[in-house]
């Protein structure tokens, strides 16, 4: 077993060596001298991607992308914010173009702790990750947030399910507590849900969608989910367009211009309608509120600068952020309130684009609030110093691979790729240029086409029951919004998702009133910037009926993604103002992929062009420098040692020449070599190989006189019987015949069996095996072979044989004997006498097959095999004494089943004599032979102790004749 584990071991070993054997030759081959710094490159490639990744798994290493490793941000451009009632607040914030950090941030005492938040990574092997949104920041510190499933078959921005995730205080995502899908016969690139709101122990918020409005709640302490009623769009159209949660209730912003507050699942009419406005022009834009001290405050998205109370009916401008100092040009993004430690009232935090302030009493309080951020400078330092070695180990494999490489080829490629790669880039640059702008044109044309199709439509239109709000004003809507969906249709029936269609009120040089938008729900009220000012409606009056405007960014720009183009139509409508347009614009996203594809076909096709003028070159060198690459290839085989190697070069010029003599030499050298691989495999029928590789020899010639090694052995003799008598009565033709027809079966198992044959002694054999169990599985397959079955005897032309078989195992000596002019390889020890012994007392006790206790004692399962325990005896010419046993394996059924049926009382029998009790023993034997079960061996051993003297005092068996 040992012996079976060294050799797996070694097995191991030498693969794991010829592979790194391998590896490095490979190396030296691409890197020649080179080689150290492939290393350097490959070791500092390996170390930054551990740390990114380390980084990207939650590092709080922060970098801005822009700069060096920065050690404070300030709370600016926030991009989500939530504060509970404690003042703890969960900030979000930009840092650089692609990074940023999420700051739980005590607005008091300004402690916080942070994690940066570039992406949220849900599994890091199947880069899936995710930005969340939309947070609610619980008492217990628990984030709630938003995750938007994109359908990424179709396109990426259109959305297929929204889902509230839990993310833990190391920005990690650790669960989801529910999902809300949404009906996929209506794509959507806009949210349906309104912003997540947490009050006395549960967060809550609402989804709304065409025709219906749904509420939802919850626990925060248990994760269960409470969903109220379905609050549908009523018979006279009137429809919720926007809920925003508050403290517990509702504020649900209606088609009829009322606001109306109500409880969890409470009906709408049971609700108290706290505010109503009835001019789309006028229209405040609810979309966020709170409730501080009982006072309901909300901003108005339409003026952003703002922030009012509502009370009685009535909205009461409190904060106007162009009338302060310092913030004229900022607008108000999120609004929230808490409770200080220790004080009665409530304090307003409201987070503008350009800070953090909290407002008391309508008065302003600039929070100037810097999160200092641990840098983890040796980090930074280990990865400043890799990227050196990065670049210094690049920039010399690139200067190694121009200098080292001297072919015809190579100096053809390196000479003509970078010029061709320069003339491509240059004509696909101006290709990109052309074809974008014939892309730019052809949307443009198509937007003015829809454009041009809708305002016909749309012409004479009445649009009263929008401009004027009222209980009409949701049937309007959702009347208008078909419209829209069957002029983005089209003639084909096919729903067209590059564009959104939206019908806009202007209410001054560069804002407009939304009335109605196919691309999601949009309350008839919500104002928008137009694209870029009251020049474009200059121009628009100047070219005509429809213009299209355009604000398109470099594809490789940060804003990439923001680009659009848009046409205008002025819509004919039933009351003529003329401030009603149709505005056609490209969704963002289906823009940008209309670009890369663009772009990624320029791209192909260049690289197209470079190849196929690479592939040119190659070619015709290739074609140049065939011949004299086939013959260095071919006498490098040869040196190898691949005497077959030819060359198919059918010129006749002067490489035709060389190739020929190349194929000339390599056929003399595999004749010559055939002739030495005969003779030494000739050499091997008279020395067999097994002793080269236990002598530790690699090569046969390596053999010299006196050579020899010392290890443990198993060596089996097997011996024909009779063979004398036979051979009298045959011719000398007749005796070889004879031997070599035995030593034709015998032979063949040995080596099945991991065995070799050491020598034929005229009529015997003698086998060495490394492995006991071997030896033994051999010698019976041996016997069964040449004594059971009858073909044996039949190919003998004789009645029946036999033969004799004795194991031994031991330490032996294996060499080289002889001299000068003759050698010989030899086995000298003990255990090929004793062998040799045992064998000859298989005549003695008429048995087939012996083996010593020292085999039994090495074999791995020797209770595997039926022995017979034949007892402790002297043979002649050894001093040992050995117990033998018979293996009754190999003999016939019936002759095993008598053997086995004894073997018991003969071993109890063995046992008394060993013991000295001559008379018990012999009892004994009697017994069996009475009983019919004995045999030659019980007779023999009855025998043998009835002849002992008296005087004789031993007690093993004595064999003094071979």
């Amino acid at each position: 077993m040992a012996e079976n584990n060294k050799s797996v071991k070694g097995s191991i070993i030498y693969t794991a060596k010829k592979i790194l054997r391998f590896i490095k030759k490979a190396i030296y081959k691409v890197c020649g001298k080179a080689r150290w710094l492939m290393a350097v490159f490959v070791l500092s490639c390996t170390a930054m991607m551990m740390i990114s990744f380390n980084v990207y798994l939650g590092s709080l290493s922060m970098t801005d992308n822009d700069s060096a490793p920065i050690t404070e941000v300030s709370l600016e451009d926030i991009t989500e914010f939530s504060v509970n009632t404690n003042g703890t607040a969960a900030v979000s914030c930009n840092i650089g173009k692609n990074s940023g950090y999420t700051t739980v941030l005590d607005l008091e005492t300004q402690a916080h702790s942070y994690a940066n938040t570039d992406v949220l990574p849900l599994n890091i092997l199947k880069d899936d990750y995710f930005i969340p949104s939309n947070y609610a920041y619980t008492d217990d510190n628990v984030l709630y947030a938003v995750r938007t499933h994109f359908d990424k078959e179709m396109s990426d921005d259109i959305i297929m399910k929204e889902s509230i995730v839990l993310i833990s205080d190391k920005y990690r995502y650790t669960g989801t507590v529910c999902e809300i899908p949404y009906d996929d016969t209506e794509p959507t690139r806009s949210s349906k849900l309104s912003r997540l709101h947490y009050y006395s122990g549960a967060v809550t918020f609402a989804c709304v969608e065409k025709g219906k409005t749904q509420l939802y709640s919850i626990d925060t302490e248990t994760n269960s989910l409470r969903i109220s009623r379905e609050y549908n769009t009523e018979a006279d159209g009137t429809s919720t367009m926007n809920v925003i949660p508050v403290d517990g209730a509702f504020l649900f912003i209606r088609s009829d211009g009322s606001v109306i507050l109500t409880g969890f699942d409470e009906p709408l009419e049971n609700g108290d309608i706290i505010y109503h406005f009835d001019n789309t022009s006028a229209a405040p834009y609810l979309t966020q509120a709170v409730i501080s001290d009982g006072t309901l405050y909300a901003f108005d998205d339409n003026d952003p600068g703002k922030l009012f109370s509502i009370a009685d009916g009535k909205a009461e401008t409190i904060l106007d952020l162009k009338g302060t100092s310092g913030h004229k040009d900022s607008t108000i993004r999120y609004i929230g309130s808490y409770r200080p430690e220790g004080s009665d009232n409530e304090i307003l935090a409201v987070c503008l684009s350009d800070g953090l302030v909290t407002v008391t009493d309508g008065e302003i309080r600039d929070k100037d609030i810097t999160i200092g951020l641990d840098v983890d400078y040796p980090l930074a330092i280990i990865e400043l110093i890799l990227g050196i070695l990065f670049e210094f180990a690049l920039f010399g494999l690139i200067i190694n691979l121009i200098i080292r490489k001297k072919t015809l080829l190579y100096k053809q490629i390196m000479a003509t790729v970078p010029v061709f790669a320069i003339m491509t880039i240059v004509i696909a640059v101006r290709l990109y240029g052309y074809f974008e702008e014939q892309n730019n044109q052809m949307i443009r044309n198509s937007a003015e086409m829809i454009c041009e199709f809708g305002t016909k439509e749309l012409e004479g239109y009445d649009f009263s029951g929008l401009l004027d709000i009222g209980e009409d004003t949701g049937k309007e809507y959702i009347k208008l919004c078909d419209v829209l969906d069957d002029i983005n249709t089209g003639h084909d029936g096919n729903s067209n998702n590059d564009y959104v269609l939206s019908v806009v009120y202007r209410t001054g040089d560069t804002k407009a009133a939304v009335i109605a938008k196919n691309d999601g729900i949009t309350m008839p009220m919500c104002s928008e910037t137009l694209i870029n000012s009251e020049e474009d409606f200059k121009k628009y009056d100047s070219t005509g009926n429809f213009y299209a405007a355009e604000k398109i960014h470099k594809f490789f720009s940060f804003d990439a993604r923001k680009s659009e183009i848009v046409a205008f139509g002025r819509i004919s409508d039933r009351s003529g103002s003329g401030d009603i347009y149709l505005k056609v614009s490209t969704a963002s996203k289906s823009f940008w992929y209309q670009r890369r594809e663009l772009v990624l076909a320029i791209i192909g096709y260049s690289l197209l062009v470079i190849g196929l003028l690479v592939m040119t070159i190659l070619l015709t060198s290739l074609y140049i420098t065939r011949a004299i690459r086939q013959a260095t290839g071919a006498v490098k085989k040869i040196s190898d040692g691949d005497l077959s190697a030819r060359i198919n070069y059918r010129s006749k010029d002067e490489l035709g020449e060389i190739c020929t003599q190349v194929n000339a030499m390599g056929k003399s050298l595999e004749t010559l070599f055939d002739e030495k691989d005969k003779t030494e495999r000739f050499y091997y029928k008279f020395v067999p190989e097994q002793f080269r590789k236990l002598l530790g020899k690699d090569n046969f010639t390596d053999l010299a006189l006196g050579d020899s090694s010392s290890r443990e052995l198993t060596v089996l003799f097997c011996d024909i019987r009779s063979f004398s008598i036979n051979s009298e009565i045959m011719t000398a033709k007749e005796n070889f015949e004879f031997v070599n027809i035995i030593y034709g079966i015998a032979g063949p198992i040995i080596r099945e069996n991991g065995g070799f044959v050491d020598k034929y002694i005229g009529d015997a054999v003698m086998a060495l095996f490394e492995n006991p169990d071997d030896a033994v599985r051999s010698g019976i397959e041996i016997y069964r072979a040449i004594v059971l079955d009858p073909d044996t005897a039949e190919r003998l032309g004789i009645s029946d044989i036999n033969i004799g078989i004795g194991i031994h195992s031991g330490m032996a000596q294996i060499g080289i004997v002889g001299e000068s002019e003759r050698l010989s390889g030899t086995v000298i020890s003990d255990t090929v006498n004793l062998s040799s012994r045992l064998e000859s007392l298989t005549k003695q006790y008429k048995t087939a097959m012996l083996i010593s206790k020292d085999t039994v004692d090495r074999m791995t399962d020797p209770d595997s095999l039926d022995l017979r325990y034949l007892g402790i005896v002297q043979v002649a010419g050894v001093n040992e004494v050995k117990a033998i046993y018979e293996v009754l394996d190999c003999l016939p059924e019936s002759e095993r089943t008598k053997r086995h049926n004894n073997s018991r009382c003969l071993r109890e029998a063995i046992r008394l004599f060993h013991l000295g009790r001559r008379s018990e023993t012999a009892d004994m034997l009697r017994e069996i032979t009475d009983s019919g079960e004995g045999d030659h061996v019980t007779g023999m051993y009855l025998d043998f102790v009835k002849d002992l003297s008296p005087d004789d005092k031993g007690n093993v068996f004595r064999f003094v004749r071979k």
